[in-house]
């Protein structure tokens, strides 16, 4: 290691010696360097000055380390040490936050779905809004404002109606989603310890979202039967998938992953352990397996059908797909082309348009219409909660609220007659009540 060297006649000043930087043959240089010490401060630096090749002279180096020692200038390493400081305590923005919460959290620990929904909402909605601004300075009269904003300037691709006009508005449903999830990254960041309370919580106390049920389009059952005969005749490939939406109220994710093995043919039970979203296999939307009756007429399609799938595999020369709904190909179903084919099989059936999703509402319907308990139709569905099931479809069992009613007059006429009875008879009630 080279010997430090003082510049005699100048204090505090040494230099190094060296070559100059990319000279060929090499051609000696100084480095010069200085120690010294700040005002009030006891620690010594040493600290780089420059090079003799770059024309830094003994006495220009004297001159810098003169305004050291009188406070006049910081030393780069201090200079560093601050902006490094600063740079550490700038206040973090919301866009880079939220960006940090997607990482961390949502697709590390939520369905891809769930995380393509967030990242909708925050491109489309939030980060234009709040992006830029610091984590600790939106308030609450900022989180209504964007709210109320969302409302009045609407969807950013308006949706196409039949009669060729564009329907623009934001239903409140939606801006419910954007507000819980600026509430989200906010819960987030007070864990973090960034920001010491959510301005974000309690949406619903300026934004009325609505009910569950404002999204329900159930098909009677005359209608369902329409459906799958329409199938059964026209489109035989999705008559067995319907009449599993229709007999199970899977949803469509489930519906496409589903597999031969999932079957219980002795048991007349379908195990749903997965769903897919765009190709992408996952858990189920309440992140766990269930099981789900099979009836009889659903276990013949299904046999009858996996030998339709049998064969068309044979004549192919493929192996059978584990897949029990496919294409002509073997693959599973895109959700989109999927979808297409239920609107081709309600417009040959005659019926109004309703999405696929709708025949688990119908599903739903028709148990509770036969009076089964909520809390079966809750098991069927893979519902987290029954709450949920009660807020969907609770209004649909039949006859409840009446027979609630009924249930208060009869109590206060057997109180009138209890009353109108003789003395006699009253008290001999009591004495037997007594024994």
């Amino acid at each position: 290691m080279p010997k430090r060297k003082p510049v005699k006649g100048y204090a505090g000043v040494w230099y190094l010696d060296s070559t100059v930087p990319g000279s060929n043959p090499p051609r000696d240089d100084k480095v010069y360097y200085i120690n010294f010490r700040l005002p009030g401060d006891r620690r010594k630096y040493d600290e780089k000055v420059g090079r003799h090749s770059a024309r830094w002279t003994p006495a220009k180096v004297a001159l810098v380390r003169a305004e050291r020692t009188a406070g006049k200038s910081i030393p780069k390493s201090e200079m560093r040490r601050q902006d490094a400081e600063a740079e550490k305590n700038k206040p973090i923005t919301f866009g880079e936050y939220a960006e940090r919460w997607m990482r961390g959290h949502v697709e590390a620990n939520l369905k891809p779905s769930s995380a393509r929904g967030y990242r909708t909402l925050l491109d489309n909605n939030i980060l234009p809004v709040f992006g830029h601004r610091a984590l600790t300075e939106i308030t609450r009269e900022d989180i209504k404002a964007l709210a109320f904003s969302c409302l009045e300037g609407g969807r950013k691709h308006p949706v196409k109606q039949k009669d060729g006009s564009k329907d623009a508005t934001l239903s409140p449903r939606t801006v419910g989603y954007v507000m819980r999830t600026i509430s989200a990254i906010f819960n987030h960041g007070i864990e973090d310890g960034i920001v010491v309370a959510n301005p974000a919580l309690r949406p619903g106390r300026f934004i009325k979202t609505g009910s569950r049920r404002g999204k329900v389009d159930i098909l009677s059952p005359d209608e369902g039967d329409k459906v799958l005969l329409t199938a059964e005749k026209h489109f035989l490939r999705f008559y067995p998938l319907l009449l599993t939406a229709m007999r199970t109220g899977m949803r469509q994710g489930e519906l496409l992953a589903l597999e031969w093995g999932d079957i219980d043919w002795s048991g007349n039970f379908i195990e749903i352990r997965r769903s897919n979203w765009k190709g992408i296999i996952g858990t189920t939307k309440a992140g766990k397996s269930r099981r789900v009756d099979m009836s009889d007429r659903l276990k013949d399609a299904l046999h009858q059908h996996r030998a339709r799938m049998a064969a068309e595999a044979l004549k192919a020369g493929r192996a059978v797909s584990p897949l029990i709904f496919t294409t002509t190909e073997g693959t599973a179903h895109d959700g989109a082309n999927l979808r297409k084919a239920f609107a081709a099989i309600l417009r040959k059936a005659g019926l109004r348009k309703v999405r696929f999703h709708d025949l688990r509402h119908s599903f739903a319907s028709w148990l509770i219409a036969n009076k089964e308990s909520l809390a079966y139709v809750r098991d069927q569905l893979g519902h987290s909660s029954i709450q949920i099931t009660v807020d969907l479809y609770g209004h649909l069992v039949p006859g409840a609220n009446r027979e609630a009613v009924n249930r208060l007059d009869e109590a206060v006429q057997e109180r009138v007659q209890e009353q109108e009875q003789p003395k006699e008879i009253k008290t001999v009630r009591r004495q037997k009540e007594k024994v």
